[in-house]
């Protein structure tokens, strides 16, 4: 299958905007098998509008549509559709009470009420984040899509709504069904080298490969014409896939490093603390935000400088003993939240090297309740800017595999 996008607005032809929905949506469509051939950007203009959608409907069998589905004049997408399909615009209940729970009211304005507005037969596509459904209509030979175009409202749709609906509808006789796998401790130009011959020969199943925040996602997808077809292809690929790479192997889907830390606890009725000292309380946030298992998580400290945790422990203040301190302070940690693990990282020094302050190297420590204690140094002379997110992965997938019995990745990433 082929699919065209098109984004509209004006505001992208003038460089007031930089679009990232088309390079998302694409990457999102390789991976479950549907090329993109083409890309078009027209502003808010009903003939060049039509236009673009008569070409491409030349070109691809979906044609997918962003922006122009707010309450203003300038939003004309369903209308134009409409209009070139010959079908009427009705109103989504749904979105029309969003709407009126979100201003509290039932004297809605015009544009409120054409926001609320789909194309008659359509499958509407909800919107979580914003007001305006999206629209997904099958019409003849082609198959339409319109989605808003704010950013955060275009991602949530194309990944909660519209892939999930592609990937379930039959082509052909056949269904697609794709599965992720994530992957941290080497670049993506690493992961695609070791995967180039799978990729290279790949027809069914597909694989594709892309970074997102220092994890890299292995998306297969298999065209089948059944659920156990499609399931046995997906698994014998992945077969293949963890024989390179098994040891960076994390977890399914969208499932975090600090998920799967979490989990493993919850099932061990299991419980962590942790004290952190001069690296932005990334770790710490990392951990609290978005965690499902609230229980395990007994809580954390975080101190600007050293000599702080020095005095609020009684520790030594001087820095020749790093190692055997940052050991103290996981134990310390443990003992004060009467936890079953304490972690303990600590920023020391200063790179001179990066463009904003940074430590020069951190120290990671593991105590366990029943004495057991693991240590370990990241060197971050080498980099030039303080990657908080990368310091935090580092950290939470020494944790996991400390707790799952693996062993440490030899090679700093």
């Amino acid at each position: 299958m082929k699919a065209e996008i098109i984004t509209s607005g004006t505001e992208l032809l003038l460089g007031e905007v930089v679009d990232t929905n088309t390079p998302f949506l694409a990457r999102e469509l390789a991976a479950i098998g549907i090329n993109v051939y083409h890309h078009t950007t027209v502003g808010d203009n009903s003939a060049r509008l039509l236009e673009a959608i008569e070409q491409a409907e030349n070109r691809a069998d979906i044609v997918i549509i962003s922006g122009g589905l707010g309450p203003t004049e300038d939003d004309i997408t369903k209308n134009i559709l409409a209009k070139h399909l010959n079908v009427d615009l009705t109103l989504d209940k749904d979105s029309l009470n969003k709407v009126s729970r979100r201003y509290q009211t039932e004297k809605l304005s015009k544009g409120n009420y054409q926001q609320a507005q789909i194309l008659e037969g359509s499958i509407p596509l909800k919107n979580e984040i914003g007001m305006a459904a999206g629209i997904y209509i099958e019409k003849e030979e082609h198959t339409y899509v319109l989605l808003p175009g704010v950013p955060s409202e275009f991602e949530q749709m194309v990944t909660g709504q519209l892939i999930p609906l592609l990937t379930q509808n039959t082509t052909e006789n056949n269904i697609l069904r794709s599965r992720n796998l994530n992957f941290y401790g080497l670049p993506e130009a690493k992961v695609a080298e070791e995967l180039a011959d799978l990729i290279h020969y790949q027809t069914n199943p597909t694989v594709a490969i892309y970074a997102k925040d220092g994890i890299i996602d292995v998306r297969i997808t298999a065209s089948g014409q059944t659920e156990n077809e499609c399931t046995k292809m997906l698994d014998e690929m992945e077969k293949r896939i963890l024989k390179q790479l098994d040891q960076h192997f994390i977890s399914y889907n969208s499932t975090r490093i600090q998920d799967v830390i979490f989990e493993h606890l919850a099932s061990k009725n299991e419980n962590l603390a942790l004290i952190e000292v001069n690296t932005d309380g990334e770790v710490i946030d990392s951990l609290a935000h978005e965690n499902a298992h609230k229980e395990v998580f007994k809580g954390g400290l975080y101190f600007t400088k050293y000599v702080n945790v020095a005095n609020y422990y009684n520790l030594e203040t001087i820095a020749e003993n790093k190692k055997e301190q940052n050991e103290k302070m996981a134990n310390k940690i443990l003992e004060e939240f009467q936890s079953d693990y304490g972690l303990a990282v600590t920023g020391w020094g200063e790179n001179q090297r990066s463009i904003n302050p940074m430590p020069e190297q951190a120290f990671i420590s593991i105590a366990k309740v029943d004495g057991e204690v693991f240590t370990r140094e990241i060197d971050l002379t080498k980099r030039t800017y303080f990657a908080r997110w990368l310091l935090a992965l580092k950290v939470s997938d020494m944790l996991r595999r400390f707790l799952l019995e693996l062993p440490q990745l030899e090679e700093e990433y």
